[in-house]
């Protein structure tokens, strides 16, 4: 008699995404993000993250620098959780006076200068304990 092989099926890493017109950081986060298993996509601006937010249902969490030419991450945060409402945000900046305004999602402000774990710290709250499976914990 034959069996079917035991297939085993991994839960599907956290997918997210990094907007920041400095490519350094940008990079730097990306390179942080995938070290912890995550799946990670890219933006240099705040269109540019719009649609590629638009694109990919998978995206769980947006990070996202402050301030940038055009859409500024406030803004781009407004319209990403109007397409998806379920999408968490994490806002970066290296300005001290910025504050959270009230009309923007909620979410963590991280200030620079940071260290790697205070970052990690906040993605995996942002994302639950289990935050390289995308599943909460």
């Amino acid at each position: 008699m034959c069996y079917p092989s035991a297939v085993i099926i991994e839960p599907l890493r956290a997918m997210l995404i990094v907007v920041d017109d400095d490519d350094g950081i940008r990079v730097l986060l990306e390179e942080l993000l995938l070290d912890r298993g995550y799946d990670v996509v890219t933006a240099q601006n705040g269109a540019e993250g719009l649609d590629r937010i638009r694109r990919e249902p998978r995206l769980s969490l947006l990070i996202t620098d402050i301030r940038m030419p055009g859409i500024d991450g406030w803004e781009l945060a407004r319209r990403a959780r109007a397409m998806r409402a379920d999408l968490k945000v994490l806002y970066i900046t290296g300005y001290p006076g910025e504050h959270h305004p009230d009309d923007a999602p909620p979410g963590p402000l991280l200030r620079k200068p940071w260290r790697a774990g205070e970052f990690y710290q906040c993605v995996e709250q942002l994302l639950g304990r289990d935050g390289a499976s995308g599943l909460p914990g």
